[in-house]
C-alpha cells in the first residue's frame, strides 16, 4: 500500500529503472521500502498535478509561453522532490506559491507599461517576471552567497562556474528566452534557484526564523553532486520504537520525508534542547505542555543561545567554515563542494550550535544591558546637565597663593570638567560592551588586540590627562592647555555622540542612506527639543544653586583640597555634603524625566507640520474647503484614474466632475453601510445616486452582484439614445461655502448628514484620505497579490446566545444584549427594520429577549459579533478586499488584456485571507461550527491554517523525532472546498509535517511562522483578531500597493514596510475613551512624526509589508521565548538593521478599524504586557545595534518613541516620592536655636521650609503639568486637524471631567513598575486581557460565598495593586502629612499650591483610582 506522504516515481525510463533497482536493493538488504515500490506505481502523478495546477487554475495559463513554463516548472519541482525527498504537499504548496509570486510580478511588470502610458506587451511577460522574482526573492541569498564566495577557505565558486548541479536532476528546460542576453541557461538557473529556495524554506519550520540557515541549505542543495537518494542521506534501515499513540494506521506507520528528518529536524532538535526539557500531553484536554529548563521560566539566561545567535553564525563566513563540525570531528567545509549536502546528515548540530561558539550578544537583565543600548542618550543628558550647572554657578571667592577650589577658579577651568565625561563614558561604555558581547563576538586576546586596546585607552583618557595638567599648571601655560583640552574634549564627544559605529559586529549589513534634507530636519528637531529643555534646565539649576546658598550648604567644588581635608571629619560638613549630593542628584533625576515629555509635545507640532506639508502647505484651503463635497472628483482622479475625464462629451454637455463608474461604486459603499445597519433606508436614499433603487432592502447576495446592473437595467432606450445617463448627485456632495459649513457645525444641523458617529467618521476619513497624496493605483487585471494573516488562539469567533442573554440571569444584572442595544440604539433599530422586511415572522419584541427564536438569535448573534471584538468581525472586514478588487475590475479593467477575460480574472488570485488557528485541532463543536459559518458566508479567498498532531509512531527514531516529544506535528490548510469529518471539522487539503513542536516562543510569532508558507502574493498584512474594516477603505488597496511600485528590476523602492493608522472603535465609557484616545494619537500624529524622524518601526497592524523581503529576515515577527514578547516590533527593527535600501514609511489615506480594551483592569493588563515586553526589548541585540549604528537624531527618536516612553513613566512616577523625601530631609536638617553651639547656621534669615517652598515652586511645578499636557496634546492636535477645534476642545474637556488625569497617573505607575521589574526579575509573558467590557466589575479581594465571609474565588482590586500603588500611595500620604506636621507646608504657601495639587492628584490616583473606575463600586448592594 502507498503510505501517507509517499512520493511519486520518476517519469523518465532511466530513473524508473533506477527506482526499481533501489527497491530491489532494499529487499536484498531486508528492508521493506514501500516508498520505493509505491513511487513506481505513482509515476508522473506529481508532475501531472503541478502542470494541471498551472494550466487549469492559474490565470498565467493565458499568457504567451505559459504551456512551456508550466511543463518546465512542474518537471523541475517534480525532479527536486524525487532527488531530495521533499514532502509532496509541501512541493504542491510551494509550486502554488511560485505561481502566485509569478502572477503578482507579471502584474508589476505590466504596470510599468501602464505607468508610461504604453500598451502592455504580454509576449515576454512571464520571462521578465521570473527574472524580477529571482532578483527580489533571492536578493538576500545572492548577497550572502557573494560574501561566502569571497572568503577563500569556503571554496565556493561563482554561480556561473558552479553549474548548479542540483543533485543531478533532469528537467524540461524553460522556453528559449527572447530577452535575456546570456541565453537560456540564465533563465534555467534562475528558475532552479527559486524552486530550491522555496522548497527548502517551505519545510524549514522553526528554522525559518534563521534565514541565513535557509540560504546555507539551499546553496548546498544547488551545488550537490549527482547521487542516489540513499547515498544523499546515507539512509539506514528504518527500525525505531513505537509510541503506541494515535497512529493513523499501524499497518503502515507514518514516516517522515528524508529532507525533513535528516536535514531540518536535527537543527530543530538542537534548538529545542537549548531551551526545553520536554513537551508532554495533558491527560485532561490532550493539549501539549512544554517545560522549560530549570531557572529558565522567568527569562532565558544571558549565555543561552537563541535564533539570532545561531543565524549570525551563518552570516559570518569565517565562523561558519570553522564552526560546522561533523560527528567525526572534521569540518563540513573540508568536504568536496558537491558532497557537502550529503554530509549534512553527519553534522553534529549540538556541538556546532553550542552557545560557547555561537553566542554573539548577551541579553542581560541588568542596567548594564540598558546602558549598552542607550549610552548616547545618557551622555547627551550628562553633557547638558554639567554644562548647565557650570553655567549658573558663580565664581568662588578668590584664594591667595596656589590653592585653588576643586572645581576651578575661573569659568574656563570649570568648563574643563566637561572633558572628564569623555573618559568616564568610555569606561562605562567599554564595560557595558564587554558585558553585552557574547563569547563568540569577543576579540581573541593577541598582541594586536592588546595594542588596539592600549591605543584606544590612551585616546579616550587624553582629556583626563590634559585636565590633570591644566589643574597643576601655572597661569602662563593655562591658556594653551585649555585650548588643547577643549579640542580633545570636542573630538571625543563628537566621536562618542555623532559617529555611528562601523564595527562589523554591530553593522552586519550596509545601512540605508538618508537624504541630507531629511538629516537636516532631524537634527533641527532635536536641537529645538534639547535647546528648550536646556534653557528651562538652566533656570531650574539657578534655583537649586540659590537654594543651596540660602541653606548655607558646604559645596566641595568651591573649597580647596586643604579645606576639604580639614572639614572631612566634621559631622556638619558630612551632612552638608550628603544634602548637596542629594539635591543635585534629584535635580539630575528630574532633568532626565522631562525629555520624553518635551519630545511628545514637539512631535505634536511636527506631526501637524508634516500633515500640512503633505497637503502642499495649503493651510487656508485645508481649513476652509468642503472636503466631503470633493469626494467624487478626488476619488475619480486618484482611485479611478483610468475612467476619469474632466472634459465635456461630444454633444457639448458638461460632464460630471467624476468618473462614470463612481455613482455605482458610491452606491455600493452606501449599500454596505445599510447592510451593516449603520444607516436606515431613508438615509440610504439621501446618500445614494440612484435613490429609487436605494429604497429597497439590501441582502448579502446582492452585494456581490456586478456594479452598475441597476443603472444598465433602469436606463430607458430614449436615455441610451441621447448619450450619457443623468444621475442625481446626493446633497452631501453639494459644495458648501465656509459660512454654511461653520453654521452647520455650530448651530444648524445638516438634515442630510448622518447622525451615526461611525458613519460620520467613515465619510470624513474618506474625504481626508482623498486629500492626501497617494500613488497611482494598479489597474486590474494587473493587480499584485496580497495576503492578510490573522493569528488566532482562543478569541471569540462568533457571539453565542448564552453570552448575550441568559434567561433567569443574576438579579440586578442586565444581559449583554441589552447593553449592546442601548449602546448602538440606532443601529439596532435599522437591524430590526431590515429583519422585519426580510421575514414577516420577526417579532416586535424589543428587549423581551426570551421571545426570539433560535433562528432569530442566530441573526442577532451575527449582528452583535460585528459590534464586539470577535474574529468574525475581523475576517468579515478583511474579506472586503475581495469585492473591492472585483469592483476595481468592473470599473476600470484593461479589457484588452488576456488576463481580463471573464473566465480568467479571479480576485482570489490577488487576495487571500489566511486565519492561523493555532488551536483548531482542539476546538469544541461550537467553535468548529462557527468556523464553518465563516467558510459558508465569506468568499473562497478565506483559508484557515492550523497545527495538527498525531502520535509519533514506530518510525519515530528512524525519523529523528525528538525523544522528549510525544507527537508529530503538521501545518495544515483548509477551506470551504475541503470535505467534512463526522465532527464537522475539515479534512486538510495540504498537510505538511513540521520538524517538531512549533510553539517554542510565546505563541503568536510561532503561530504566524507555521502559516507563512500558505501566504500568497508579494505582500503581507498582519492583522490582530480584534480589528475590522470598511468597504470604502478597501477600495484604496490598489493605491496602497502602489507604494511598493518598482521602476526597474532590483529597485530598492520595493523594500518597504508601509504603515497606516487605525480607527479605534472602542471609545465606549471613560476608560475605553482614554485607551482609544492614546491609540489614536499613537497611530496617527506620533507615527507620522516617527517616520519623518527615521525611527518608525513595525507595530503589527494595518502595516503592509513586502513579503518576499520579510521572508529574507526570518518572517514577519520573532519568537524567542520571553525575549520577543513584543514580537511585531522586531520585524521593523530587523528590517532597519538589514538596510540595503530598506525603508519604513507611514501614510494616512487608508484605515482599518480596531477595538481596544474597555475595562480598567484589561487596559492596565495590556500596558503591563507592553511594559514587560519593552523591558525585554531594550536588552536585545536589535535595540543594542540600533543604538550604535543610527545617527544621533534617529537614535534619540528611536529611544524616546519606544523604550524611553516606558522609562519616563517610571521616572515621573518616582519623582514626587523622591521630592517628598528630599523636602523632609532639608526641613529636618534646618538649624534650631537650641543647637546653635553645634551647628553653623546661615544668616539669610529664611528657614529651610521657606527655601524649599521657593525651590519646589520652580523645581517641580512644571513637571506634572507637562506630563498631563504631553498625554493630551497629540490627541488634541490630531482631532483638531481631522475634525474641528470645537470637537477637540469638547473631547479634551470631557476627558478632564471624567478624571483622565487620575488614570494617566495610575497608568504611568503601572508601566514604570512592570518595565523595571522585568529588568530585575524577568517573567514577561503574554497577558490575555479578554478586552472586557466597561460593565465588568472587579471585587475588592475576591468573590464571597453567599452571605458569608469565606471566599470562593480569590482575586480583586486590592490584591491586584497593593504592592504596586497602594503601599507607595500610603507612604506618599504619610510623608505629605509629616511635612504639614513639621511646618513645611506653612511657609510660602502661595508657592506650594501647585505642588500640593500634584501631590493630591498622585495620592488620590494611587490609592483610589481602581475603585473610582470600577463599575458599580459604590452601590450599597455590592
Amino acid at each position: 500500500e502507498k503510505p501517507k506522504g509517499g512520493k511519486a516515481a520518476p517519469s523518465a525510463a532511466g530513473t524508473l529503472l533506477s527506482g526499481i533497482a533501489s527497491a530491489l536493493r532494499g529487499v536484498a538488504d531486508g528492508v521493506a521500502d514501500s516508498k520505493a515500490w509505491s513511487s513506481i506505481v505513482g509515476a508522473d502523478a506529481l508532475k501531472t498535478d503541478l502542470q494541471d495546477m498551472w494550466l487549469r487554475s492559474s490565470s498565467l495559463r493565458v499568457l504567451p509561453g505559459a504551456s512551456g513554463f508550466a511543463e518546465s516548472s512542474a518537471s523541475l519541482f517534480d525532479a527536486l522532490q524525487k532527488t531530495f525527498d521533499f514532502q509532496i504537499d509541501s512541493v504542491k504548496n510551494q509550486f502554488e506559491h511560485l505561481m502566485s509570486l509569478w502572477r503578482s510580478q507579471c502584474a508589476m511588470v505590466a504596470d510599468r507599461s501602464v505607468d508610461a502610458n504604453l500598451p502592455v506587451d504580454e509576449t515576454n511577460l512571464l520571462e521578465e517576471a521570473i527574472g524580477d522574482v529571482h532578483a527580489d526573492l533571492l536578493d538576500g541569498f545572492l548577497h550572502w552567497r557573494k560574501r561566502l564566495q569571497e572568503y577563500g577557505p569556503a571554496d565556493v565558486l561563482s554561480r556561473a562556474d558552479d553549474g548548479r548541479n542540483l543533485g543531478g536532476i533532469r528537467w524540461v528546460a524553460p522556453p528559449p528566452p527572447a530577452l535575456a542576453s546570456d541565453g537560456d541557461e540564465s533563465l534555467s538557473m534562475q528558475l532552479a534557484e527559486i524552486a530550491a529556495y522555496l522548497l527548502v524554506w517551505g519545510e524549514g519550520g522553526n528554522v525559518r526564523f534563521m534565514p541565513e540557515v535557509i540560504y546555507f541549505i539551499t546553496e548546498l542543495a544547488l551545488s550537490s553532486d549527482t547521487m542516489s537518494l540513499a547515498d544523499l542521506y546515507q539512509r539506514q534501515a528504518p527500525g525505531g520504537s513505537e509510541s503506541g499513540e494515535c497512529a493513523l494506521d499501524e499497518a503502515t506507520p507514518f514516516k517522515s520525508s528524508l529532507f525533513l528528518s535528516k536535514v531540518i529536524r536535527p537543527i530543530y532538535n538542537a534548538i529545542f534542547e537549548e531551551w526545553y526539557d520536554f513537551v508532554d500531553v495533558d491527560g485532561g484536554n490532550q493539549r501539549d505542555k512544554k517545560k522549560l529548563h530549570a531557572d529558565y521560566e522567568n527569562y532565558l539566561p544571558p549565555d543561552v543561545a537563541n535564533y539570532d545567535d545561531w543565524n549570525e553564525l551563518f552570516c559570518d563566513p569565517e565562523r561558519l567554515v570553522q564552526g560546522l563540525l561533523l560527528s567525526d570531528g572534521s569540518r563540513l567545509f573540508e568536504q568536496p563542494r558537491g558532497q557537502r549536502f550529503a554530509a549534512l546528515v553527519r553534522v553534529d548540530w549540538r556541538a556546532s550550535l553550542q552557545p560557547a561558539t555561537t553566542k554573539t550578544h548577551r541579553e542581560m537583565h541588568s542596567l548594564w544591558g540598558v546602558f549598552g543600548s542607550t549610552h548616547r542618550v545618557w551622555l547627551v543628558h550628562a553633557l547638558l546637565f554639567v554644562v548647565g550647572v557650570i553655567a549658573v554657578v558663580r565664581d568662588p571667592i578668590a584664594r591667595s597663593g596656589r590653592a585653588q577650589p576643586l572645581g576651578g577658579q575661573t569659568l574656563g577651568e570649570r568648563f574643563a570638567v566637561v572633558g572628564l565625561l569623555v573618559p568616564l563614558h568610555a569606561l562605562l561604555w567599554s564595560f557595558a560592551l564587554w558585558q553585552a558581547r557574547g563569547i563568540a563576538a569577543r576579540p581573541h586576546r593577541s598582541c594586536g588586540w592588546a595594542f588596539q586596546t592600549l591605543a584606544s585607552t590612551i585616546c579616550w583618557a587624553a582629556p583626563l590627562a590634559t585636565y590633570a595638567a591644566l589643574r597643576s599648571s601655572t597661569e602662563t601655560d593655562r591658556s594653551l592647555l585649555l585650548l588643547v583640552h577643549f579640542g580633545l574634549t570636542a573630538v571625543g564627544l563628537f566621536f562618542q555622540l555623532f559617529v555611528p559605529s562601523e564595527d562589523s559586529r554591530d553593522k552586519l549589513w550596509p545601512t540605508t542612506s538618508v537624504d541630507w534634507r531629511e538629516k537636516f530636519v532631524r537634527y533641527v528637531f532635536w536641537f529645538v527639543v534639547l535647546g528648550v529643555k536646556f534653557l528651562l534646565g538652566t533656570y531650574i539649576f539657578q534655583a537649586v544653586w540659590e537654594a543651596m546658598v540660602e541653606l548655607d550648604i558646604a559645596m566641595p567644588g568651591r573649597q580647596t583640597h586643604w579645606e576639604v581635608l580639614q572639614l572631612l571629619h566634621s559631622p556638619t560638613w558630612g551632612a552638608n555634603i550628603l544634602l548637596w549630593i542629594l539635591l543635585w542628584c534629584t535635580t539630575f533625576f528630574l532633568f532626565l524625566s522631562d525629555t520624553q515629555l518635551w519630545f511628545t509635545i514637539a512631535c505634536a507640532f511636527m506631526g501637524l507640520g508634516t500633515m500640512l506639508v503633505q497637503r502642499g502647505c495649503k493651510c487656508l484651503t485645508f481649513a476652509l474647503e468642503d472636503a466631503v463635497a470633493k469626494i467624487p472628483a478626488r476619488f475619480s482622479e486618484k482611485v479611478l484614474p483610468s475612467q476619469y475625464a474632466k472634459d465635456g462629451d461630444k454633444n457639448g454637455a458638461v460632464a460630471a466632475p467624476f468618473s462614470p463608474a463612481f455613482p455605482a461604486l458610491w452606491d455600493r459603499i452606501v449599500e454596505y453601510m445599510r447592510y451593516e445597519d449603520k444607516i436606515d433606508n431613508q438615509l440610504m436614499g439621501d446618500l445614494s445616486f440612484d435613490a429609487g433603487a436605494a429604497g429597497r432592502h439590501v441582502y448579502w447576495d446582492e452585494l456581490s452582484q456586478p456594479l452598475g446592473n441597476r443603472y444598465v437595467a433602469s436606463a430607458t432606450p430614449a436615455e441610451e439614445a441621447h448619450g450619457p445617463r443623468r444621475v442625481k448627485v446626493p446633497d452631501i456632495f453639494r459644495e458648501k461655502n465656509p459660512l454654511e459649513m461653520a453654521a452647520r457645525q455650530m448651530c444648524v444641523p445638516d438634515p442630510n448628514w448622518p447622525q451615526n458617529a461611525d458613519v460620520q467618521w467613515r465619510i470624513i476619513a474618506l474625504a481626508r484620505g482623498l486629500g492626501l497624496p497617494m500613488p497611482r493605483p494598479f489597474r486590474a487585471p494587473y493587480m499584485p497579490g496580497i495576503t492578510v494573516l490573522i493569528p488566532h488562539y482562543g478569541e471569540s469567533i462568533l457571539m453565542m446566545t448564552k453570552e448575550l442573554f441568559q434567561d433567569g440571569g443574576r438579579k440586578g444584572e442586565l444581559p449583554l444584549m441589552h447593553w449592546l442595544k442601548h449602546t448602538y440604539e440606532s443601529e439596532y433599530a435599522a437591524f430590526t427594520s431590515r429583519m422585519q422586511a426580510r421575514s414577516e415572522g420577526w417579532p416586535v419584541a424589543g428587549s423581551d429577549w426570551g421571545e426570539y427564536t433560535k433562528a432569530q438569535w442566530d441573526k442577532m448573534n451575527s449582528w452583535a459579533s460585528m459590534r464586539m471584538q470577535t474574529l468574525w468581525r475581523t475576517v468579515a472586514g478583511m474579506c472586503l478586499y475581495h469585492p473591492a478588487l472585483q469592483c476595481h475590475f468592473e470599473a476600470q479593467a484593461d479589457r484588452s488584456s488576456s488576463l481580463a477575460r471573464p473566465d480568467v480574472w479571479d480576485p482570489s488570485e490577488c487576495f487571500r485571507c489566511l486565519v492561523s488557528m493555532q488551536m483548531y485541532k482542539f476546538f469544541d463543536q461550537t467553535q468548529i461550527d462557527h468556523t464553518n459559518q465563516m467558510f459558508e458566508k465569506l468568499p473562497d479567498c478565506l483559508k484557515v491554517a492550523f497545527i495538527d498532531c498525531q502520535g509519533k509512531g514506530r518510525a519515530a527514531d528512524a525519523d529523528d523525532v525528538h525523544p522528549r516529544q510525544r507527537r508529530r506535528y503538521f501545518s495544515c490548510l483548509i477551506d470551504k472546498t475541503c470535505d467534512a469529518l463526522p465532527d464537522r471539522s475539515r479534512v486538510p487539503k495540504l498537510r505538511i509535517e513540521l520538524p517538531g513542536y512549533p510553539i517554542l516562543g510565546d505563541g503568536k510569532g510561532d503561530n504566524q511562522n507555521h502559516a507563512i508558507p500558505f501566504m500568497r502574493g508579494h505582500f503581507a498584512q498582519c492583522i490582530d483578531a480584534n480589528q475590522g474594516a470598511y468597504f470604502e477603505q478597501m477600495l484604496f488597496l490598489p493605491c496602497a500597493l502602489g507604494e511598493f511600485r518598482s521602476r526597474y528590476r532590483g529597485d530598492p523602492q520595493a523594500k518597504r514596510i508601509v504603515g497606516f493608522p487605525e480607527h479605534i472603535t472602542s471609545d465606549i465609557g471613560s476608560i475605553g475613551d482614554f485607551a482609544a484616545s492614546a491609540e489614536v494619537a499613537f497611530g496617527t500624529i506620533l507615527q507620522r512624526t516617527y517616520a519623518a524622524l527615521g525611527a518608525r518601526m513595525h507595530y503589527g497592524h494595518p502595516d503592509i509589508m513586502n513579503k518576499v523581503f520579510m521572508m529574507q529576515q526570518g518572517g514577519v515577527s520573532k519568537a524567542t521565548k520571553t525575549l520577543n514578547l513584543s514580537e511585531d516590533i522586531f520585524a521593523g527593527m530587523d528590517f532597519t538593521l538589514r538596510g540595503q535600501g530598506r525603508t519604513i514609511h507611514h501614510q494616512e489615506y487608508f484605515h482599518l478599524a480596531k477595538g481596544r480594551d474597555l475595562g480598567f483592569n484589561t487596559v492596565l493588563g495590556f500596558f503591563s504586557k507592553l511594559a514587560s515586553g519593552t523591558g525585554e526589548q531594550v536588552i536585545t541585540r536589535q535595540a543594542f545595534r540600533l543604538g550604535q549604528i543610527l545617527h544621533l537624531p534617529e537614535a534619540l527618536t528611536f529611544y524616546y518613541a519606544h523604550v524611553g516612553y516606558y522609562f519616563t513613566q517610571y521616572l515621573v512616577s518616582m519623582s514626587l516620592p523622591l521630592l517628598v523625601f528630599v523636602w523632609l530631609l532639608v526641613i529636618f536638617s534646618d538649624c534650631e536655636g537650641s543647637f546653635d553651639a553645634f551647628l553653623s547656621c546661615g544668616s539669610s534669615g529664611r528657614s529651610a521650609a521657606e527655601t524649599m517652598a521657593g525651590l519646589l515652586g520652580i523645581w517641580f511645578s512644571w513637571l506634572l503639568l507637562l506630563f498631563l499636557i504631553a498625554s493630551s496634546l497629540p490627541l488634541f492636535v490630531e482631532v483638531w486637524s481631522e475634525r474641528s477645534f470645537k470637537t477637540a476642545l469638547v473631547r479634551f474637556g470631557k476627558q478632564l471631567c471624567t478624571l483622565s488625569p487620575l488614570l494617566f497617573i495610575f497608568q504611568g505607575k503601572i508601566i514604570g513598575h512592570y518595565v523595571t521589574n522585568e529588568l530585575r526579575y524577568g517573567g514577561a509573558t503574554y497577558v490575555s486581557t479578554g478586552r472586557g467590557l466597561p460593565t465588568e466589575r472587579r471585587p475588592f479581594v475576591g468573590e464571597a460565598h453567599g452571605k458569608g465571609l469565606k471566599l470562593k474565588k480569590v482575586g480583586g482590586l486590592y490584591l491586584d495593586y497593593a504592592a504596586i500603588t497602594y503601599y507607595d500611595g500610603a507612604m506618599l500620604l504619610a510623608g505629605t502629612v509629616l511635612i504639614a506636621f513639621v511646618g513645611g507646608a506653612g511657609a510660602a504657601q502661595s508657592q506650594l499650591n501647585w505642588i500640593f495639587v500634584s501631590l493630591s492628584l498622585v495620592i488620590v490616583s494611587w490609592l483610589f483610582a481602581p475603585f473610582i473606575f470600577n463599575p458599580y463600586q459604590f452601590e450599597a448592594t455590592r
